[in-house]
């Protein structure tokens, strides 16, 4: 079953599609479709340069950076090296960042009422 979500981020923020996974817990489509995934990556890094950091304005510390719990668990990874890069919908590293990056991050509260601020 697809659902969309709808949240408080910055104006023009694209909403993300949302699906539910095995366990019934809805997730962005990228963390669930590793091709899908991949083309929003490979999107990100010719439109955007993502890839490695040359500074200290990393994906880790940007306020675009999805790392709540959900998020982790819709990515099925726990190890703090990657999270949801909110605005350009794909999973990505904690070391990598893009001409995008934006400060105050990352997002690690499921209320969007405690990291809205933080966009």
């Amino acid at each position: 079953m697809t659902t969309i979500m709808i949240s408080i981020l910055p104006e023009g923020m694209p909403v993300d599609k949302m699906e539910d996974d095995d366990d019934g817990k809805s997730c962005p489509l990228p963390t669930q479709d590793a091709d899908m995934n991949m083309e929003n990556m490979d999107m990100a890094e010719y439109e955007y340069n993502y890839g490695d950091a040359i500074s200290d304005e990393t994906c880790g510390v940007c306020g675009m950076y999805n790392q709540t719990e959900d998020m982790l668990d819709c990515i099925g990874d726990d190890s703090g090296d990657v999270g949801y890069c909110q605005l350009h919908k794909f999973v990505c590293s904690t070391e990598s960042t893009c001409s995008e990056w934006v400060e105050g991050g990352p997002i690690t509260s499921d209320l969007q009422e405690e990291y809205k601020d933080n966009l």
